[in-house]
């Protein structure tokens, strides 16, 4: 019966809706999460159709609410109807008859109660309090006090007392400053308000323990983290660099907030194909904002990247010696100069075998290269040696090759190019057709500014750097020493990351020299930051608009999604 309540209940907090006010306390991280997890385990938290929503503000009725489940009193609330002199309720009504009658709130006047209204962090800290057993009217504490006494009960740090009062608080703050309090101790008594509401049988010993609250190790203190709300924001703006002033479009993304996916993309998945910016913004499936992405051989008729190209944890192109954006998972931005290597080993032995790169073109004596089916359906052979076929996780092939053949790539496999100076090294084995294999991405060696592929899922490439460690960079890398990559001024594109761990996405369609994009990225706050295809390669979308517009068919994008 309790659980039909609570269900019954849930449904009239979601037909209520939420507020849209910025909130400004830690908000949806990953731990909040799960500790609205825990909360839902112990029948006192629930989400909405489209998810927990922990990011967004609750309302005065909703942290009522809640105070009343943590008392363990909903059952009674919802029973005994009583009656409040607020006439502005639209849903809660035996909630807030209850609480009005046994003294837990007094409205916000003798009439109304505001139930829509933002709940302030100091509001819901009373709550908690009271629901402790605590009361400002007995003397328990002074009211503006709130903060300092849950700090000495062990139910927030020193951090948040200080940070909290007069916050907008947000639904994962509530669910976390609730969770924190079911381990305090009961005014009076030697129990927890967990331990008293299992007592009282709003969940079981089991279903504590299990959510953390009860038994050994039970307890967690509430420390407040500013949470950035923000998804994509955009700015104009004009910068003085010592050449001349540069206007630029910026565009910063905060990838930690779990409602902003950044994501690469290749044309068709295919390498050398091209398509027209809006094309590629159509078909991206909704992105707020679209860049272009690495360099590419804009005049050879196959149009390969420069750089490393990965699309949802694929390496579609792996070129090492430029800089490389990564963006994991979880929103972290990485920047620097993997210099990747793949493995292919024999599942249960020893041997093994590196590609040095993924699907390039050049098969000189001394390189092994990978081809997947990104490069196609076969690749021809320029060079002398071997090619390794794998077919489903099986070596199905290895012979030898020269100049003029053309190999099949398996469409559940791939194939690697051995040249002869790579098969005649002491440490090289035959591999065994029949043999089963895995294959791993790894760095040959370490990366000086410490980037990881690990659960990175995208990556575009470019140069020259621009910034570095929060200094301009004034080295160029290889086959970047031209005018046209330096001196000239060109429409430009630029990727950083600044010291808040934001993505900043940047466009100079008016053009710049390289010298003052390095100036604009470090005056924009990069820590670190590299230059990407410019000139008739240059482009930006932005929520509808476009602020650049490449004058060619471009293979490479980095695209921003919100949901």
């Amino acid at each position: 019966m309790k659980k039909r309540m609570l269900s019954c209940l849930l449904v009239l907090i979601l037909a209520a809706g939420l507020l849209s006010v910025p909130a400004a306390a830690s908000g949806s991280s990953a731990e909040s999460t799960n500790r609205a997890d825990k909360l839902v385990a112990l029948h006192l938290f629930q989400g909405t159709a489209d998810g927990y929503k922990l990011d967004n503000t609750p309302t005065r009725m909703q942290g009522l609410v809640m105070l009343i489940r943590l008392l363990g009193k909903e059952e009674e609330a919802l029973s005994r109807k009583e009656v409040s002199p607020f006439t502005d309720l639209t849903w809660g009504q035996d909630h807030a008859g209850y609480a009005y009658v046994h003294g837990l709130t007094k409205g916000t006047s003798a009439t109304t109660f505001t139930p829509n209204s933002p709940l302030t962090a100091t509001g819901y800290v009373t709550f908690l309090l009271r629901a402790l057993g605590y009361s400002d009217t007995e003397g328990d504490f002074a009211w503006g006090q709130q903060m300092a006494f849950a700090n000495s009960i062990g139910m927030m740090d020193q951090a948040a007392v200080s940070k909290l009062p007069g916050l907008t608080l947000n639904r994962g703050d509530m669910v976390d400053l609730s969770y924190a309090a079911l381990t305090c101790r009961m005014k009076g008594e030697n129990r927890t308000l967990a331990e008293k509401l299992r007592d009282d049988g709003v969940f079981t010993t089991a279903e504590g323990k299990a959510a953390g609250v009860l038994g050994s190790g039970a307890g967690w203190t509430y420390s407040y983290v500013p949470y950035n709300n923000s998804t994509v924001k955009y700015a104009k703006k004009t910068v003085a660099t010592s050449k001349g002033n540069v206007t630029a479009h910026v565009l910063t993304v905060n990838t930690a907030n779990p409602r902003v996916t950044v994501k690469s993309a290749m044309v068709n998945n295919t390498l050398g194909a091209t398509a027209p910016f809006s094309q590629i913004v159509k078909n991206s499936g909704g992105a707020v904002a679209v860049i272009n992405g690495n360099f590419f051989a804009a005049y050879d008729a196959f149009k390969v990247p420069i750089g490393h190209v990965m699309v949802d944890g694929e390496f579609l192109y792996a070129s090492s010696g430029v800089s490389s954006l990564g963006i994991t998972k979880n929103g972290e931005v990485r920047i620097g100069r993997p210099a990747l290597f793949t493995r292919v080993k024999e599942t249960g032995g020893s041997n093994s075998w590196a590609a040095y790169e993924i699907n390039t073109y050049y098969q000189g004596d001394s390189v092994s290269v990978m081809y997947t089916p990104a490069y196609g359906k076969s690749v021809a052979v320029t060079g002398t040696g071997s090619m390794l076929t794998v077919s489903g996780g099986v070596i199905t092939g290895f012979d030898p090759v020269a100049p003029g053949a053309v190999v099949s790539i398996p469409a559940d496999g791939y194939v690697v190019f051995m040249g002869t100076g790579y098969t005649s090294t002491d440490y090289f084995r035959i591999p065994t057709v029949g043999k089963s294999v895995t294959m791993e991405y790894y760095l040959f060696k370490e990366d000086p500014e410490g980037f990881r592929l690990d659960d990175v899922e995208s990556i575009i490439s470019g140069a020259p750097r621009l910034v570095q460690d929060g200094a301009i960079v004034t080295s160029l890398e290889p086959g970047f020493t031209e005018a046209r990559f330096t001196t000239n001024s060109a429409p430009r594109t630029a990727v950083g990351v600044n010291g808040e761990g934001e993505l900043l996405l940047v466009s100079v369609p008016g053009g710049a020299t390289i010298q003052q994009m390095r100036e604009l990225m470090l005056a924009l706050g990069c820590v670190d930051a590299f230059n990407v295809d410019g000139g008739a390669s240059c482009g930006m979308y932005y929520n509808g608009s476009y602020l650049a517009t490449p004058g060619r068919e471009i293979p490479v994008t980095l695209q921003v999604f919100v949901d």
